[in-house]
């Protein structure tokens, strides 16, 4: 079940392969850089079309004292199948470090720190994950975890971290409220990362307003526990109109979707919903191949440049509507880590994936400042307290931490969902939309 659930991966570890070059001195290690402190300033909220969303800065604070390390642990597939997702991820958070730590460093409290990050490898299972963790705890003496993609990762990492009085700070969700997931009865544990299906009401109203005569969706969803996200949409798009005529789900190890797709084409759909998956190039080739002419929704966050690049026939990227920014039209924050990218590793291509990864450590810090410590109780503690729109800045917008309703606590990320068209090969960005909690 473990490596089933990888399907669900809020990054493109099946195509990010054809992207960029996984260099094995990239998979673990840490990196730290020097001197004195900064404060770290967020970007501004946006919505709409518009394309110049978040910028980040880092402000020199003079300080008489030297600079303290933060050392944040990191938990993740660094070898095997999910590898590439990895590189994605720890570049972002490098990117991050690197950043802040070429300014001199972070403010907290009465003390600046640099930031190091320590990347251990939990080879895509649970007793890795375990192994890992408890190396970062009891060797590294880290306060803070950061990651884990599959559930059982997520809960072999909190078995140690738990009970350590460390804060986890889960990189993914395939299912929110899964067990795995935050919860009341967790402890230290906080997601600065999305809910996935909050983009479903976005995609649907972007539906209902620029294809006014596409009525019937057919689903196309990876056989993991999606049940409730299934409902949900049902009943989103039924409010809205819509009727879902077809759902295929499809088991772990699939790599022909032409199976699949020539079921959900003889429901004469108006549309194909590939729901949360990292194989929805895949699925969008399939379709097409098959002749099915209508709007594809990918409402994962893979990549608008990521099914340019792979699937790469103008007339199949067509009518394909995705939750990622669009890399061709930048804001000032994604233009600042691409940049940072191409910088340190010029000949792999830029993965749209560490942007969402940036904002993990960036809004970790941001908690940190706000309660002027790096203690993880104090951390936890302002986290469930930055509850406004505005909160928290992230490379997307403001956001703020909220989830009570659904997951008994205020400690899930929320913030603007990028929203973007593909039309004859070419990314229309259409802008970040505020999700509602």
């Amino acid at each position: 079940m473990a490596r089933r659930k990888t399907l669900a991966l809020l990054c493109v570890f099946a195509v990010l392969t054809a992207m960029i070059v996984v260099v094995a001195a990239c998979g673990g290690g840490s990196s730290t850089t020097t001197s004195g402190p900064a404060t770290t300033v967020g970007p501004a909220t946006t919505s709409g079309a518009s394309t110049t969303a978040a910028s980040t800065a880092t402000t020199a604070v003079s300080t008489g004292g030297a600079a303290k390390t933060l050392k944040i642990g990191s938990v993740m597939p660094l070898t095997g199948p999910l590898s590439v997702v990895s590189l994605a991820f720890t570049r972002g958070w490098e990117i991050y470090a690197d950043e802040v730590n070429a300014a001199g460093g972070v403010k907290i409290g009465n003390d600046t720190y640099k930031i190091q990050f320590i990347n251990e490898d939990s080879k895509g299972s649970a007793e890795g994950a375990g192994t890992a963790a408890t190396k970062l705890v009891n060797q590294d003496k880290v306060q803070i975890i950061i990651g884990g993609i599959l559930e059982s990762e997520m809960a072999a990492i909190y078995q140690v971290t738990g009970p350590a009085g460390v804060l986890y700070a889960q990189a993914n969700a395939n299912i929110p409220g899964a067990p795995q997931d935050v919860s009341a009865d967790k402890n230290l544990q906080v997601r600065p990362f999305i809910n996935h299906d909050d983009t479903q009401p976005i995609d649907l109203d972007y539906l209902v307003q620029t294809y006014p005569n596409a009525k019937k969706i057919a689903l196309s969803v990876p056989d993991i526990g999606y049940d409730s996200m299934v409902t949900s949409l049902k009943t989103e798009a039924a409010a809205k109109g819509l009727q879902v005529v077809a759902e295929e789900k499809w088991t772990w190890g699939t790599t022909d979707f032409t199976p699949v797709m020539t079921k959900l084409e003889a429901s004469s759909p108006d549309v194909i919903w590939a729901m949360v998956s990292g194989q929805a190039n895949d699925q969008l080739k399939a379709a097409r191949q098959m002749g099915f002419k209508g709007v594809f929704v990918s409402n994962s966050p893979l990549g608008a440049d990521v099914f340019v690049a792979t699937v790469k026939d103008p007339t199949m990227l067509t009518d394909v509507i995705c939750n990622s920014p669009d890399v061709t039209h930048p804001n000032d924050g994604m233009t600042k880590i691409m940049n940072a990218w191409k910088a340190k590793w010029p000949s792999d291509g830029f993965v749209s994936d560490s942007i969402h990864a940036y904002d993990m450590p960036w809004v970790l810090v941001q908690a940190m400042q706000k309660a002027g410590s790096t203690d993880p109780t104090a951390i936890q503690t302002a986290i469930e307290s930055m509850t406004n729109p505005g909160d928290v800045k992230t490379i997307e917008g403001d956001g703020w931490f909220g989830g009570k309703a659904r997951f008994g606590v205020n400690r899930v990320l929320y913030r603007p969902l990028p929203l973007t068209r593909i039309m004859n090969g070419v990314a229309e960005f259409i802008g970040f939309q505020v999700p509602k909690e």
